[in-house]
């Protein structure tokens, strides 16, 4: 295996698992050392720590030693760039950069290197936030995720932005659900458990196949929904297909990889023959190898949106089989 790139697991892809609470935050951590799903591993703060976007001195120590004593590494931890906390009126910049300033203080004191943001904070965010960044030595990254690209207008203004700081401690966290070859099998299956018909799914899937921008595709999915008398849920979850899941070409990672800080191994699947059906791993961890990346990789199993059952542990075992297989060929 490459050993530049370090795989790992964001506890987020046991999102069925911890609601059902089948595991405590301890338990997970100890599974993913046991089943060898590390050596990194990637939280999200308001998911799995009770007093986030703060921490204390004592949980951040019970959270260190929790990791040293399973020989795990801290990757990433997913912050929240809320703007919208107030009932009666957006955050003001300075306001935002304070709310997020006590996240980095708590990623600094729980030993993660990376912390993950919103992609919608713009670049004047971003240079309030460097320096903050660079004085606690925690890279803060924003997420590059469907339906954003490259090439998008806001990703080329973060980049130039990026480009003018010229930090090291601000970056993308781009995630895999940008390149994607279709819609993952079960978000077309839970679309039929809600009744959709066999004839709108299909005129779904050229919709979402077309390369027309997304408003156009929206009125198409509306014409459709109507044609074949779909409800507001299921016309909603069509829409959702269009900005959850990307067309972003492989070619395009080699242009983001200089930026990128950590990455989301999104996937929604590792079906029997041991491959993601929806998105193109082989080609993108080609492509990472010969760029030589240098960092880590989450699994992020998110196919906790179309289904209950607890089966994220079994899915990153899976993943973990698939990718440490690409990266040794």
């Amino acid at each position: 295996m490459d050993n530049k790139i370090i795989l790992g697991t964001t506890l987020y892809s046991f999102t069925n698992e911890w609601v059902q609470r089948a595991y405590t935050l301890e338990q997970l951590v100890e599974k993913v050392a046991q089943l060898k799903l590390g050596k990194a591993v990637e939280i999200v703060g308001f998911q799995s720590i009770r007093s986030f976007p703060d921490v204390t001195d004592e949980f951040a120590a019970h959270f260190r030693a929790l990791l040293q004593k399973h020989d795990l590494m801290p990757s990433c931890l997913g912050a929240n760039y809320d703007i919208g906390r107030h009932r009666d009126r957006l955050m003001t910049n300075d306001e935002a950069i304070t709310y997020l300033e006590r996240q980095i203080v708590s990623a600094q004191k729980l030993g993660f290197p990376v912390l993950r943001i919103q992609a919608f904070i713009d670049p004047q965010g971003f240079e309030k936030i460097a320096p903050i960044a660079e004085k606690a030595k925690v890279h803060v990254a924003c997420e590059l995720h469907s339906p954003l690209s490259v090439d998008h207008p806001e990703v080329i203004k973060l980049r130039k932005c990026f480009d003018r700081v010229a930090s090291p401690y601000i970056g993308f966290i781009p995630d895999f659900s940008c390149t994607m070859t279709t819609p993952p099998h079960s978000f077309w299956e839970n679309l039929r458990v809600m009744n959709a018909s066999e004839e709108l799914i299909e005129g779904a899937k050229q919709v979402w196949l077309s390369n027309k921008p997304n408003p156009e595709k929206y009125t198409e999915l509306a014409a459709l929904g109507q044609q074949f008398n779909a409800n507001e849920t299921i016309l909603g979850q069509l829409n959702t297909s269009m900005t959850m899941f990307g067309h972003m070409e492989v070619e395009k990672w080699a242009e983001i990889l200089p930026y990128a800080r950590h990455i989301h191994g999104k996937f929604y699947e590792v079906d029997d023959s041991a491959r993601e059906p929806s998105i193109p791993y082989p080609e993108i961890m080609t492509l990472l190898k010969k760029a030589g990346f240098a960092g880590t990789i989450s699994a992020e199993w998110e196919g906790h949106a179309f289904t209950p059952k607890p089966i994220g542990i079994q899915q990153v075992q899976a993943w973990h089989n698939m990718c440490n297989n690409l990266l040794a060929n």
